[in-house]
């Protein structure tokens, strides 16, 4: 039996979660009104490969998405304060990153950006967060632009 680094079973577990979520289908809502779970964009098993860490600097960072139908796709289309719910939150942590896109320009601590990035956070929720807190420049070298 060959060791398989941490990283590799990351990537290997977002890879079958990707794919499961995929097989799933969309989230439901429970009697509420709130999604009984997490939905994200329909995500390929070769496009899975492409997940990356990136380093969030701050804390309590809002991590953003929408429910199911037209909020979610227009949270898509364009990441904002206004078009996205806060799903989970996230201070001074490494999390996965499937891709990023323009959305709303968000300035904080001398940053800006209007570049947001789609991530997992530890709790599980998948969602946006600006790029004003990640570490890296507006736009980051090491993680691929979405095609969503």
């Amino acid at each position: 039996m060959t060791n398989t680094s941490p990283r590799t079973l990351r990537s290997l577990t977002a890879a079958l979660l990707a794919c499961a979520a995929v097989l799933a289908g969309p989230a439901t809502a429970s009697a509420t009104g709130q999604p009984t779970a997490t939905v994200r964009p329909a995500v390929t098993e070769a496009a899975a490969m492409d997940f990356t860490e990136v380093h969030v600097w701050a804390t309590g960072v809002n991590v953003r998405n929408a429910a199911s139908g037209i909020p979610f796709e227009t949270c898509k289309t364009f990441p904002s304060r206004q078009n996205c719910q806060v799903v989970a939150t996230l201070s001074r942590t490494t999390v996965t990153a499937y891709c990023q896109k323009q959305g709303e320009v968000i300035s904080d601590s001398g940053y800006s950006s209007r570049w947001w990035t789609y991530v997992q956070s530890p709790s599980g929720p998948w969602g946006w967060v600006n790029n004003v807190y990640i570490t890296g420049d507006e736009h980051l070298a090491h993680v691929s632009d979405c095609t969503f």
